[in-house]
Protein backbone atom coordinates (compact mmCIF):
# COMPACT_ATOMS: atom_id res chain seq x y z
CA UNK A 1 0.00 0.00 0.00
CA UNK A 2 1.34 3.46 -0.86
CA UNK A 3 2.40 5.70 2.09
CA UNK A 4 -0.10 8.41 1.13
CA UNK A 5 -2.99 5.98 1.09
CA UNK A 6 -1.94 4.53 4.46
CA UNK A 7 -1.79 8.02 5.94
CA UNK A 8 -5.31 8.85 4.69
CA UNK A 9 -6.70 5.66 6.24
CA UNK A 10 -5.03 6.41 9.59
CA UNK A 11 -6.42 9.96 9.62
CA UNK A 12 -9.92 8.66 8.83
CA UNK A 13 -9.71 6.07 11.65
CA UNK A 14 -8.57 8.78 14.07
CA UNK A 15 -11.55 10.98 13.14
CA UNK A 16 -13.98 8.08 13.69
CA UNK A 17 -12.43 7.35 17.09
CA UNK A 18 -12.68 11.00 18.14
CA UNK A 19 -16.34 11.18 17.11
CA UNK A 20 -17.11 8.02 19.06
CA UNK A 21 -15.38 9.44 22.12
CA UNK A 22 -17.44 12.63 21.93
CA UNK A 23 -20.65 10.63 21.74
CA UNK A 24 -19.60 8.57 24.74
CA UNK A 25 -18.70 11.67 26.73
CA UNK A 26 -22.18 13.08 26.12
CA UNK A 27 -23.65 10.00 27.83
CA UNK A 28 -21.43 9.82 30.85
CA UNK A 29 -18.73 8.02 28.93
CA UNK A 30 -20.96 4.96 28.32
CA UNK A 31 -21.70 3.47 24.97
CA UNK A 32 -25.38 3.76 24.04
CA UNK A 33 -26.98 0.69 22.51
CA UNK A 34 -30.56 0.56 21.25
CA UNK A 35 -32.40 -2.25 23.09
CA UNK A 36 -35.64 -3.58 21.58
CA UNK A 37 -38.59 -2.73 23.84
CA UNK A 38 -40.86 -5.40 25.29
CA UNK A 39 -44.25 -4.61 23.73
CA UNK A 40 -46.08 -6.29 26.64
CA UNK A 41 -44.28 -4.02 29.12
CA UNK A 42 -44.97 -0.72 27.37
CA UNK A 43 -48.19 -1.07 25.40
CA UNK A 44 -51.73 -1.43 26.69
CA UNK A 45 -53.13 -4.58 25.07
CA UNK A 46 -56.55 -2.92 25.10
CA UNK A 47 -55.52 0.48 23.74
CA UNK A 48 -57.73 -0.02 20.68
CA UNK A 49 -60.80 -0.81 22.80
CA UNK A 50 -63.42 1.55 24.17
CA UNK A 51 -63.95 1.15 27.92
CA UNK A 52 -67.61 1.35 28.94
CA UNK A 53 -68.45 4.01 31.49
CA UNK A 54 -71.71 5.43 32.79
CA UNK A 55 -72.57 9.09 33.30
CA UNK A 56 -72.58 8.72 37.10
CA UNK A 57 -69.75 9.97 39.27
CA UNK A 58 -67.63 7.38 41.03
CA UNK A 59 -68.67 6.71 44.61
CA UNK A 60 -66.62 8.21 47.43
CA UNK A 61 -66.00 7.18 51.00
CA UNK A 62 -68.39 8.88 53.40
CA UNK A 63 -67.08 10.94 56.28
CA UNK A 64 -67.17 8.79 59.40
CA UNK A 65 -68.36 11.03 62.22
CA UNK A 66 -69.28 8.13 64.51
CA UNK A 67 -65.75 7.93 65.89
CA UNK A 68 -65.47 11.58 66.87
CA UNK A 69 -65.17 11.93 70.64
CA UNK A 70 -65.45 15.34 72.30
CA UNK A 71 -63.77 15.99 75.63
CA UNK A 72 -65.87 17.86 78.15
CA UNK A 73 -66.19 18.36 81.89
CA UNK A 74 -68.38 15.74 83.51
CA UNK A 75 -71.32 16.95 85.59
CA UNK A 76 -73.23 15.43 88.48
CA UNK A 77 -76.71 14.12 87.78
CA UNK A 78 -79.57 16.37 88.91
CA UNK A 79 -82.58 15.26 86.84
CA UNK A 80 -85.44 14.01 88.99
CA UNK A 81 -87.42 12.35 86.22
CA UNK A 82 -86.53 11.34 82.67
CA UNK A 83 -87.12 8.58 80.13
CA UNK A 84 -84.28 6.84 78.34
CA UNK A 85 -85.05 5.94 74.71
CA UNK A 86 -86.89 2.64 74.12
CA UNK A 87 -83.88 1.51 72.10
CA UNK A 88 -81.99 0.83 75.33
CA UNK A 89 -82.77 -2.54 76.87
CA UNK A 90 -81.30 -5.53 78.66
CA UNK A 91 -79.19 -7.73 76.36
CA UNK A 92 -78.54 -4.88 73.94
CA UNK A 93 -75.50 -4.35 71.74
CA UNK A 94 -73.37 -1.21 71.87
CA UNK A 95 -71.24 -0.47 68.80
CA UNK A 96 -67.53 -1.20 69.12
CA UNK A 97 -64.93 1.46 68.34
CA UNK A 98 -67.59 4.14 67.90
CA UNK A 99 -69.07 6.97 69.89
CA UNK A 100 -71.59 5.71 72.48
CA UNK A 101 -74.59 8.04 72.61
CA UNK A 102 -77.24 8.08 75.32
CA UNK A 103 -80.51 9.87 74.55
CA UNK A 104 -84.05 10.25 75.77
CA UNK A 105 -86.77 12.68 76.85
CA UNK A 106 -88.02 14.47 79.97
CA UNK A 107 -90.78 16.81 81.03
CA UNK A 108 -90.24 20.50 80.39
CA UNK A 109 -89.78 21.19 84.09
CA UNK A 110 -86.56 19.15 83.93
CA UNK A 111 -84.92 21.49 81.40
CA UNK A 112 -81.46 22.53 82.56
CA UNK A 113 -81.01 19.47 84.73
CA UNK A 114 -78.35 16.82 84.14
CA UNK A 115 -78.47 13.14 83.15
CA UNK A 116 -75.33 10.98 83.48
CA UNK A 117 -74.35 7.51 82.25
CA UNK A 118 -71.63 4.93 82.83
CA UNK A 119 -70.60 1.74 81.04
CA UNK A 120 -67.44 -0.36 81.42
CA UNK A 121 -65.53 2.53 82.97
CA UNK A 122 -66.63 5.16 80.45
CA UNK A 123 -68.68 8.08 81.74
CA UNK A 124 -70.72 10.88 80.23
CA UNK A 125 -73.27 13.54 81.08
CA UNK A 126 -75.62 15.94 79.34
CA UNK A 127 -78.13 18.68 80.02
CA UNK A 128 -81.85 18.34 79.28
CA UNK A 129 -82.89 20.95 76.73
CA UNK A 130 -86.38 21.40 75.30
CA UNK A 131 -87.44 18.16 76.94
CA UNK A 132 -84.68 16.09 75.35
CA UNK A 133 -81.14 14.97 76.12
CA UNK A 134 -78.40 13.37 74.04
CA UNK A 135 -74.76 13.00 75.01
CA UNK A 136 -71.81 10.69 74.37
CA UNK A 137 -69.66 8.77 76.80
CA UNK A 138 -66.05 9.92 76.85
CA UNK A 139 -64.36 7.23 74.82
CA UNK A 140 -64.96 4.13 72.72
CA UNK A 141 -64.74 0.42 73.47
CA UNK A 142 -63.39 -2.61 71.62
CA UNK A 143 -65.58 -5.64 70.98
CA UNK A 144 -66.53 -7.45 74.19
CA UNK A 145 -68.56 -10.60 74.79
CA UNK A 146 -68.01 -10.37 78.53
CA UNK A 147 -71.22 -11.04 80.43
CA UNK A 148 -72.49 -9.14 83.43
CA UNK A 149 -71.79 -5.58 82.30
CA UNK A 150 -74.50 -2.99 82.89
CA UNK A 151 -75.17 0.39 81.35
CA UNK A 152 -76.41 2.71 84.09
CA UNK A 153 -78.16 6.01 83.36
CA UNK A 154 -78.62 8.31 86.37
CA UNK A 155 -80.16 11.59 87.40
CA UNK A 156 -80.36 12.97 90.93
CA UNK A 157 -79.47 10.73 93.85
CA UNK A 158 -81.58 7.58 93.79
CA UNK A 159 -82.83 8.15 90.23
CA UNK A 160 -81.32 5.61 87.83
CA UNK A 161 -82.04 3.05 85.14
CA UNK A 162 -79.90 -0.07 84.70
CA UNK A 163 -79.60 -2.18 81.53
CA UNK A 164 -77.98 -5.55 82.15
CA UNK A 165 -75.85 -7.95 80.11
CA UNK A 166 -74.84 -5.35 77.55
CA UNK A 167 -72.34 -6.50 74.90
CA UNK A 168 -70.07 -4.51 72.57
CA UNK A 169 -69.96 -5.47 68.90
CA UNK A 170 -71.25 -4.68 65.40
CA UNK A 171 -74.77 -3.49 64.61
CA UNK A 172 -76.43 -4.26 61.28
CA UNK A 173 -79.75 -3.38 59.65
CA UNK A 174 -81.67 -5.75 57.38
CA UNK A 175 -83.93 -3.77 55.07
CA UNK A 176 -85.91 -4.05 51.86
CA UNK A 177 -89.29 -5.51 51.05
CA UNK A 178 -90.96 -8.86 51.71
CA UNK A 179 -88.00 -11.09 50.83
CA UNK A 180 -85.97 -9.23 53.47
CA UNK A 181 -88.90 -9.30 55.87
CA UNK A 182 -89.73 -13.00 55.30
CA UNK A 183 -89.75 -14.84 58.63
CA UNK A 184 -89.54 -18.44 59.78
CA UNK A 185 -93.33 -18.43 60.28
CA UNK A 186 -94.07 -18.96 56.60
CA UNK A 187 -94.33 -17.22 53.27
CA UNK A 188 -96.84 -14.71 52.02
CA UNK A 189 -98.50 -17.27 49.78
CA UNK A 190 -100.32 -20.26 51.21
CA UNK A 191 -97.71 -22.98 51.09
CA UNK A 192 -97.42 -26.58 52.12
CA UNK A 193 -93.74 -26.03 52.91
CA UNK A 194 -93.11 -25.74 56.63
CA UNK A 195 -90.13 -23.42 56.86
CA UNK A 196 -89.50 -24.30 60.49
CA UNK A 197 -89.14 -27.95 59.49
CA UNK A 198 -87.02 -27.01 56.49
CA UNK A 199 -84.60 -25.17 58.77
CA UNK A 200 -85.14 -27.21 61.92
CA UNK A 201 -81.45 -28.12 62.30
CA UNK A 202 -80.41 -24.47 62.02
CA UNK A 203 -83.09 -23.34 64.46
CA UNK A 204 -81.97 -25.95 66.98
CA UNK A 205 -78.60 -24.20 66.88
CA UNK A 206 -80.18 -20.83 67.63
CA UNK A 207 -79.34 -20.57 71.32
CA UNK A 208 -79.00 -17.91 73.99
CA UNK A 209 -75.32 -18.86 74.21
CA UNK A 210 -74.67 -17.09 70.90
CA UNK A 211 -73.58 -13.48 71.31
CA UNK A 212 -76.21 -12.43 68.77
CA UNK A 213 -78.99 -10.00 69.58
CA UNK A 214 -82.04 -9.29 67.42
CA UNK A 215 -84.43 -6.35 67.30
CA UNK A 216 -87.68 -6.96 65.45
CA UNK A 217 -89.63 -3.98 64.13
CA UNK A 218 -93.00 -5.29 62.95
CA UNK A 219 -94.84 -3.70 60.02
CA UNK A 220 -98.29 -4.49 61.34
CA UNK A 221 -97.59 -2.63 64.58
CA UNK A 222 -97.31 0.68 62.71
CA UNK A 223 -100.46 0.37 60.61
CA UNK A 224 -102.55 2.61 62.84
CA UNK A 225 -103.12 6.29 63.60
CA UNK A 226 -100.04 6.57 65.82
CA UNK A 227 -97.90 4.86 63.19
CA UNK A 228 -99.15 7.24 60.50
CA UNK A 229 -98.16 10.19 62.65
CA UNK A 230 -94.69 8.82 63.36
CA UNK A 231 -94.02 7.98 59.71
CA UNK A 232 -94.50 11.61 58.73
CA UNK A 233 -91.10 12.73 60.09
CA UNK A 234 -87.82 11.16 61.30
CA UNK A 235 -88.22 9.62 64.75
CA UNK A 236 -85.60 9.64 67.49
CA UNK A 237 -86.75 6.37 69.05
CA UNK A 238 -88.08 2.93 68.17
CA UNK A 239 -91.59 1.83 69.11
CA UNK A 240 -92.62 1.06 72.68
CA UNK A 241 -92.83 -2.70 72.08
CA UNK A 242 -89.48 -2.89 70.26
CA UNK A 243 -86.76 -4.49 72.39
CA UNK A 244 -83.42 -6.24 72.02
CA UNK A 245 -83.79 -10.00 72.39
CA UNK A 246 -81.57 -13.06 72.61
CA UNK A 247 -81.25 -14.87 69.28
CA UNK A 248 -82.66 -18.13 70.65
CA UNK A 249 -85.11 -20.36 68.82
CA UNK A 250 -88.22 -19.26 70.69
CA UNK A 251 -87.52 -15.65 69.67
CA UNK A 252 -86.08 -16.17 66.18
CA UNK A 253 -88.91 -18.51 65.16
CA UNK A 254 -91.71 -17.08 67.30
CA UNK A 255 -95.28 -17.49 66.15
CA UNK A 256 -96.92 -15.14 63.67
CA UNK A 257 -95.44 -11.76 62.88
CA UNK A 258 -93.16 -11.84 65.93
CA UNK A 259 -90.70 -14.20 64.18
CA UNK A 260 -87.48 -12.70 62.88
CA UNK A 261 -86.23 -12.24 59.32
CA UNK A 262 -84.68 -15.42 57.90
CA UNK A 263 -82.19 -13.40 55.86
CA UNK A 264 -81.23 -11.28 58.86
CA UNK A 265 -80.81 -14.17 61.26
CA UNK A 266 -78.80 -16.36 58.88
CA UNK A 267 -76.53 -13.42 58.08
CA UNK A 268 -75.93 -12.66 61.77
CA UNK A 269 -75.40 -16.32 62.69
CA UNK A 270 -72.84 -16.93 59.95
CA UNK A 271 -70.99 -13.68 60.66
CA UNK A 272 -70.79 -14.54 64.36
CA UNK A 273 -69.67 -18.10 63.55
CA UNK A 274 -66.85 -16.75 61.39
CA UNK A 275 -65.70 -14.33 64.10
CA UNK A 276 -67.14 -15.20 67.53
CA UNK A 277 -65.03 -12.52 69.22
CA UNK A 278 -67.36 -9.81 67.89
CA UNK A 279 -70.99 -9.90 69.12
CA UNK A 280 -73.58 -9.13 66.44
CA UNK A 281 -76.73 -7.07 66.76
CA UNK A 282 -79.19 -7.02 63.87
CA UNK A 283 -82.25 -4.80 63.54
CA UNK A 284 -85.22 -5.26 61.23
CA UNK A 285 -86.10 -2.29 59.04
CA UNK A 286 -88.00 -3.87 56.14
CA UNK A 287 -91.56 -3.70 54.82
CA UNK A 288 -93.36 -6.02 52.41
CA UNK A 289 -94.15 -4.37 49.07
CA UNK A 290 -91.90 -1.38 49.79
CA UNK A 291 -90.76 0.77 46.88
CA UNK A 292 -87.34 2.31 47.41
CA UNK A 293 -88.94 5.69 48.06
CA UNK A 294 -90.43 4.71 51.43
CA UNK A 295 -87.10 3.24 52.61
CA UNK A 296 -85.04 6.28 51.62
CA UNK A 297 -84.37 9.39 53.73
CA UNK A 298 -86.03 12.62 52.59
CA UNK A 299 -82.61 14.03 51.69
CA UNK A 300 -82.25 11.27 49.08
CA UNK A 301 -85.77 11.74 47.71
CA UNK A 302 -84.93 15.33 46.81
CA UNK A 303 -82.52 13.94 44.19
CA UNK A 304 -84.64 10.99 43.02
CA UNK A 305 -85.77 10.72 39.40
CA UNK A 306 -89.42 11.78 39.08
CA UNK A 307 -90.52 8.22 38.23
CA UNK A 308 -89.51 6.97 41.69
CA UNK A 309 -89.74 10.05 43.91
CA UNK A 310 -93.40 10.03 44.95
CA UNK A 311 -94.18 6.33 45.27
CA UNK A 312 -96.07 5.34 48.42
CA UNK A 313 -97.56 2.09 49.73
CA UNK A 314 -100.95 1.30 51.22
CA UNK A 315 -101.23 -1.61 53.68
CA UNK A 316 -104.43 -2.42 55.58
CA UNK A 317 -105.86 0.93 54.55
CA UNK A 318 -102.89 2.87 55.97
CA UNK A 319 -100.81 4.97 53.61
CA UNK A 320 -97.04 4.74 54.03
CA UNK A 321 -95.61 7.92 52.46
CA UNK A 322 -92.22 8.46 50.83
CA UNK A 323 -89.52 8.17 53.54
CA UNK A 324 -92.14 6.64 55.88
CA UNK A 325 -90.34 3.39 56.73
CA UNK A 326 -87.02 5.19 57.00
CA UNK A 327 -88.55 7.71 59.41
CA UNK A 328 -90.07 5.13 61.75
CA UNK A 329 -87.68 2.16 61.51
CA UNK A 330 -84.25 3.52 60.58
CA UNK A 331 -84.00 7.15 61.71
CA UNK A 332 -83.98 6.04 65.40
CA UNK A 333 -80.78 4.10 64.67
CA UNK A 334 -78.77 7.10 63.48
CA UNK A 335 -77.33 7.46 67.00
CA UNK A 336 -75.92 3.95 67.32
CA UNK A 337 -72.93 3.52 64.97
CA UNK A 338 -74.29 1.07 62.40
CA UNK A 339 -71.65 -1.13 60.72
CA UNK A 340 -73.62 -2.03 57.62
CA UNK A 341 -76.86 -2.95 55.93
CA UNK A 342 -78.00 -6.09 54.12
CA UNK A 343 -80.64 -5.03 51.60
CA UNK A 344 -83.15 -6.97 49.47
CA UNK A 345 -85.50 -4.77 47.45
CA UNK A 346 -86.49 -3.97 43.90
CA UNK A 347 -89.54 -5.96 42.82
CA UNK A 348 -91.84 -2.99 43.45
CA UNK A 349 -89.69 -0.74 41.27
CA UNK A 350 -88.78 -3.24 38.56
CA UNK A 351 -90.46 -1.31 35.74
CA UNK A 352 -88.37 1.78 36.58
CA UNK A 353 -84.98 0.09 36.43
CA UNK A 354 -83.46 2.75 34.15
CA UNK A 355 -83.90 5.34 36.90
CA UNK A 356 -83.17 2.97 39.78
CA UNK A 357 -79.37 3.20 39.54
CA UNK A 358 -79.43 6.90 40.39
CA UNK A 359 -82.07 6.46 43.10
CA UNK A 360 -80.12 3.66 44.80
CA UNK A 361 -76.90 5.69 44.69
CA UNK A 362 -78.61 8.67 46.35
CA UNK A 363 -80.23 6.41 48.95
CA UNK A 364 -76.99 4.75 50.05
CA UNK A 365 -75.17 8.08 50.16
CA UNK A 366 -77.97 9.54 52.30
CA UNK A 367 -77.90 6.56 54.67
CA UNK A 368 -74.19 7.11 55.24
CA UNK A 369 -74.63 10.82 55.80
CA UNK A 370 -77.50 10.29 58.26
CA UNK A 371 -75.80 7.46 60.17
CA UNK A 372 -72.39 9.12 60.15
CA UNK A 373 -70.63 5.92 59.06
CA UNK A 374 -69.19 4.65 55.79
CA UNK A 375 -71.40 1.60 56.21
CA UNK A 376 -70.90 -1.51 54.12
CA UNK A 377 -73.91 -1.99 51.84
CA UNK A 378 -74.64 -5.60 50.83
CA UNK A 379 -77.33 -5.79 48.16
CA UNK A 380 -79.13 -9.07 47.43
CA UNK A 381 -79.68 -9.08 43.69
CA UNK A 382 -83.23 -10.03 42.73
CA UNK A 383 -83.73 -13.75 42.40
CA UNK A 384 -85.48 -16.12 39.97
CA UNK A 385 -89.26 -16.23 40.32
CA UNK A 386 -92.14 -18.61 39.69
CA UNK A 387 -95.44 -18.05 37.93
CA UNK A 388 -97.76 -17.22 40.81
CA UNK A 389 -97.87 -16.30 44.47
CA UNK A 390 -100.96 -17.24 46.47
CA UNK A 391 -103.08 -17.41 43.34
CA UNK A 392 -101.79 -14.09 41.97
CA UNK A 393 -100.05 -14.36 38.61
CA UNK A 394 -96.51 -13.02 38.61
CA UNK A 395 -96.78 -11.12 35.37
CA UNK A 396 -96.82 -7.49 34.34
CA UNK A 397 -94.20 -5.64 36.40
CA UNK A 398 -92.54 -8.95 37.26
CA UNK A 399 -91.39 -9.28 33.67
CA UNK A 400 -89.03 -6.38 34.34
CA UNK A 401 -87.23 -8.14 37.20
CA UNK A 402 -84.18 -9.07 35.06
CA UNK A 403 -83.79 -5.37 34.22
CA UNK A 404 -83.75 -4.57 37.94
CA UNK A 405 -81.05 -7.20 38.48
CA UNK A 406 -79.00 -5.45 35.85
CA UNK A 407 -79.48 -2.06 37.54
CA UNK A 408 -78.32 -3.48 40.88
CA UNK A 409 -75.18 -4.77 39.14
CA UNK A 410 -74.51 -1.65 37.08
CA UNK A 411 -73.77 0.53 40.12
CA UNK A 412 -71.11 -2.00 41.12
CA UNK A 413 -69.59 -2.22 37.65
CA UNK A 414 -69.35 1.56 37.25
CA UNK A 415 -68.25 1.96 40.90
CA UNK A 416 -70.83 4.71 41.45
CA UNK A 417 -71.60 3.40 44.96
CA UNK A 418 -68.60 3.08 47.25
CA UNK A 419 -68.26 0.11 49.64
CA UNK A 420 -71.03 -1.79 47.85
CA UNK A 421 -71.18 -5.52 47.15
CA UNK A 422 -73.69 -7.77 45.41
CA UNK A 423 -75.11 -11.05 46.67
CA UNK A 424 -76.48 -12.91 43.61
CA UNK A 425 -79.48 -15.14 44.25
CA UNK A 426 -80.73 -16.55 40.94
CA UNK A 427 -79.52 -20.04 41.85
CA UNK A 428 -81.43 -20.13 45.16
CA UNK A 429 -84.70 -18.64 43.98
CA UNK A 430 -87.95 -20.33 43.04
CA UNK A 431 -87.74 -24.03 42.29
CA UNK A 432 -90.24 -26.05 40.29
CA UNK A 433 -92.90 -27.26 42.72
CA UNK A 434 -92.54 -24.42 45.23
CA UNK A 435 -95.96 -22.94 45.96
CA UNK A 436 -94.81 -19.37 46.44
CA UNK A 437 -93.22 -18.03 43.28
CA UNK A 438 -92.46 -14.59 44.74
CA UNK A 439 -90.84 -15.53 48.06
CA UNK A 440 -88.16 -18.22 47.77
CA UNK A 441 -87.59 -20.12 51.01
CA UNK A 442 -83.85 -20.46 50.58
CA UNK A 443 -82.48 -17.59 52.63
CA UNK A 444 -79.70 -19.49 54.40
CA UNK A 445 -77.42 -19.34 51.36
CA UNK A 446 -77.99 -15.60 50.99
CA UNK A 447 -77.20 -14.86 54.62
CA UNK A 448 -74.11 -17.03 54.41
CA UNK A 449 -72.87 -15.30 51.27
CA UNK A 450 -73.32 -11.86 52.73
CA UNK A 451 -71.62 -12.83 55.99
CA UNK A 452 -68.60 -14.30 54.24
CA UNK A 453 -68.13 -11.11 52.26
CA UNK A 454 -68.58 -8.95 55.36
CA UNK A 455 -66.04 -11.07 57.27
CA UNK A 456 -63.50 -10.70 54.47
CA UNK A 457 -63.99 -6.95 54.17
CA UNK A 458 -64.30 -6.04 57.86
CA UNK A 459 -62.38 -8.73 59.75
CA UNK A 460 -59.84 -9.94 57.20
CA UNK A 461 -61.25 -13.46 57.52
CA UNK A 462 -61.06 -14.95 54.04
CA UNK A 463 -60.62 -12.74 50.98
CA UNK A 464 -62.97 -11.33 48.38
CA UNK A 465 -61.20 -13.07 45.53
CA UNK A 466 -62.42 -16.37 46.98
CA UNK A 467 -65.71 -15.49 48.72
CA UNK A 468 -66.93 -12.78 46.35
CA UNK A 469 -69.06 -13.46 43.28
CA UNK A 470 -67.64 -12.80 39.81
CA UNK A 471 -68.68 -9.34 38.62
CA UNK A 472 -67.31 -7.32 35.70
CA UNK A 473 -64.60 -4.86 36.75
CA UNK A 474 -64.12 -3.52 33.23
CA UNK A 475 -66.11 -3.97 30.02
CA UNK A 476 -64.29 -3.08 26.77
CA UNK A 477 -65.28 -3.31 23.15
CA UNK A 478 -64.15 -2.59 19.61
CA UNK A 479 -65.57 -3.32 16.17
CA UNK A 480 -65.27 -7.08 16.26
CA UNK A 481 -64.78 -8.05 19.92
CA UNK A 482 -65.91 -7.57 23.51
CA UNK A 483 -63.58 -8.19 26.46
CA UNK A 484 -64.81 -8.40 30.06
CA UNK A 485 -62.35 -8.43 32.96
CA UNK A 486 -63.83 -9.84 36.17
CA UNK A 487 -63.25 -9.18 39.84
CA UNK A 488 -63.59 -12.06 42.32
CA UNK A 489 -62.76 -14.78 39.81
CA UNK A 490 -61.44 -17.09 42.53
CA UNK A 491 -58.26 -17.96 40.66
CA UNK A 492 -59.97 -18.31 37.30
CA UNK A 493 -63.46 -18.38 35.83
CA UNK A 494 -65.07 -21.68 34.88
CA UNK A 495 -68.53 -23.18 34.41
CA UNK A 496 -70.68 -24.87 37.03
CA UNK A 497 -71.09 -28.02 34.95
CA UNK A 498 -67.76 -28.07 33.13
CA UNK A 499 -69.45 -27.42 29.80
CA UNK A 500 -69.46 -24.46 27.45
CA UNK A 501 -70.42 -21.09 28.87
CA UNK A 502 -74.17 -20.46 28.74
CA UNK A 503 -76.11 -17.27 29.36
CA UNK A 504 -74.21 -14.55 27.49
CA UNK A 505 -75.99 -12.49 24.85
CA UNK A 506 -74.89 -9.63 22.61
CA UNK A 507 -77.05 -6.91 21.15
CA UNK A 508 -76.84 -6.82 17.36
CA UNK A 509 -79.00 -4.54 15.22
CA UNK A 510 -81.20 -3.82 18.22
CA UNK A 511 -81.89 -7.46 19.13
CA UNK A 512 -80.31 -9.69 21.79
CA UNK A 513 -78.74 -12.89 20.45
CA UNK A 514 -76.87 -15.78 22.13
CA UNK A 515 -73.10 -15.33 22.19
CA UNK A 516 -70.18 -17.72 22.11
CA UNK A 517 -67.51 -16.84 24.64
CA UNK A 518 -64.05 -17.97 25.66
CA UNK A 519 -62.57 -17.95 29.17
CA UNK A 520 -58.98 -17.07 30.03
CA UNK A 521 -58.41 -16.63 33.77
CA UNK A 522 -60.53 -13.67 34.82
CA UNK A 523 -61.23 -12.65 31.21
CA UNK A 524 -64.22 -13.32 29.00
CA UNK A 525 -63.85 -12.68 25.26
CA UNK A 526 -66.75 -12.52 22.82
CA UNK A 527 -66.35 -12.24 19.05
CA UNK A 528 -69.08 -9.90 17.77
CA UNK A 529 -69.15 -7.38 14.92
CA UNK A 530 -70.38 -3.91 15.92
CA UNK A 531 -72.17 -5.14 19.04
CA UNK A 532 -74.38 -2.61 20.81
CA UNK A 533 -74.22 -4.30 24.21
CA UNK A 534 -73.57 -7.44 26.23
CA UNK A 535 -75.46 -9.16 29.03
CA UNK A 536 -75.42 -12.28 31.16
CA UNK A 537 -78.25 -14.35 32.72
CA UNK A 538 -81.38 -12.46 31.56
CA UNK A 539 -83.86 -15.21 32.46
CA UNK A 540 -86.72 -14.34 34.83
CA UNK A 541 -87.76 -17.83 35.81
CA UNK A 542 -86.18 -21.03 37.07
CA UNK A 543 -82.38 -21.01 37.07
CA UNK A 544 -80.46 -23.85 35.42
CA UNK A 545 -77.07 -24.46 33.87
CA UNK A 546 -78.80 -24.19 30.50
CA UNK A 547 -79.62 -20.53 31.13
CA UNK A 548 -76.49 -19.44 33.04
CA UNK A 549 -73.48 -21.42 34.26
CA UNK A 550 -70.50 -19.11 34.76
CA UNK A 551 -68.81 -19.28 38.17
CA UNK A 552 -65.57 -18.53 39.96
CA UNK A 553 -62.76 -20.95 40.63
CA UNK A 554 -64.28 -21.30 44.11
CA UNK A 555 -67.71 -22.24 42.65
CA UNK A 556 -69.45 -18.92 43.34
CA UNK A 557 -71.97 -18.05 40.63
CA UNK A 558 -71.40 -15.00 38.44
CA UNK A 559 -73.49 -11.86 38.85
CA UNK A 560 -76.12 -11.23 36.14
CA UNK A 561 -75.51 -7.93 34.33
CA UNK A 562 -76.31 -5.93 31.22
CA UNK A 563 -74.20 -3.21 29.64
CA UNK A 564 -75.48 -1.31 26.60
CA UNK A 565 -72.89 0.51 24.50
CA UNK A 566 -75.33 2.10 22.08
CA UNK A 567 -79.10 2.17 21.62
CA UNK A 568 -78.75 2.78 17.89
Amino acid sequence: MKPLKRTAILILALIVALLAGCAGAGNGGNTVTDVPKDPDATEDPYKDYTVWTSSREAGKAAQDTSKTIEDYTLMEGTAEKFKVANYFANNMIIARDRRIEIWGTADEDQNGKVVTAEFKGLKGSGVIENGEFCFALQGTLPASKEKGNSLIVRGAEGVEKEYTDVLVGDIWIVSGQSNADLTFSGTVAKSTTDIKKLYNEYLNNATADDDIRIMQQINWNILNRDGSKRMASPQSDVGKSTKWQLAERKKVAASGTSAFSMLGYFFAKELYTLNPEVPIGIVMGACGGAPLSILAPASALEKFPESLKYKSLTLNGINIPPAGIYNIFMAPLTHVGVTGMIFYQGESDANESKDYCDALKYTVEAYREQFGTDMLFLNVQLTSYGYESGGTNLDGVWNYVPDMRFAEAEVKIDDSIHNYEIIPSIDVGWKDGDADGAHPYYKFELGQRGAQMAAALLYGIGNMEDVGFPVPAKVMYKNDEIVILYDYAGGGLKTVDGGEVQGFEVKLNGAWQPAQVTIDGNKITIAADNAQGVRYAPSLRYFSTETANLCSGTDNIAVPFEIVFSDK
